[in-house]
């Protein structure tokens, strides 16, 4: 699988914007900063680091590798690489507004803490999920499927944060009820772009009802 990379344009722009909101705050986000420079990075593979990260095709997250092998690497890695250009800066993009957001309202330490805990929820389920399915004739595109990026991080945050919301929101310029809006855009997204990986969006998703439920447990009643 070729990496399919863009002019640069894109990106340079969206740098751009991320430094002008980030230095805009009062209090600067660390972890959102350092998560999507890490990302970033990743894919630009500058030469300084190239040779301590792997292609992007020996950690592209596939079912049935990951369990063939045990491959950790796939498991985790593949949701920090991105496929282009436009995959990279709508990633990060969605990242930069709900990391401000979470991580503000959060602390720092928890917000980390958050999406380490997604990551691994998100792509665990998923894993689940795609295996779960070969009991359907279908379900073997989807174990042998190929795919990576933050996307599951992503919808899981999006739970998080519009859980404890009663306004609405706009999804693709559709107004839905915010605690909702991370199912319109797994439909709407699926519906727009069939390539991207539906399990990866709902495993994440799944992630963010669980991180919650079980945040919930740990609260107690009080």
């Amino acid at each position: 699988m070729n990496r399919r990379r863009g002019g640069g344009a894109m990106l340079g722009l969206f740098l751009v914007k991320a430094c002008s909101d980030y230095y805009g705050l009062g209090r600067k986000p660390p972890v959102t900063a350092g998560l999507i420079a890490l990302n970033t990075l990743i894919y630009l593979r500058p030469k300084a680091i190239r040779r301590f990260l792997p292609s992007l095709n020996q950690v592209l997250f596939n079912p049935h590798l990951i369990l063939k092998h045990k491959d950790l690497k796939r498991f985790i890695l593949s949701a920090f690489y991105h496929i282009g250009e436009p995959h990279l800066v709508y990633n990060m993009f969605s990242l930069l507004w709900k990391g401000i957001q979470l991580e503000t309202a959060m602390g720092s330490s928890e917000f980390a803490s958050m999406v380490v805990a997604l990551t691994v929820m998100s792509q665990g389920i998923t894993l689940l999920l795609a295996k779960a399915l070969l009991l359907f004739v279908y379900g073997a595109a989807y174990y042998n499927e190929f795919s990576a990026g933050f996307s599951g991080v992503l919808f899981a945050m999006k739970v998080v944060l519009y859980s404890q919301s009663d306004d609405y929101t706009y999804v693709q310029g559709i107004p839905v009820p915010a605690r909702y809006a991370a199912w319109a855009e797994l439909v709407l997204i699926q519906m727009l772009v069939p390539d991207v990986s539906f399990l990866g969006h709902l495993g994440g998703i799944l992630a963010g009802i669980m991180y919650m439920r079980l945040k919930a447990s740990d609260s107690g009643p009080g």
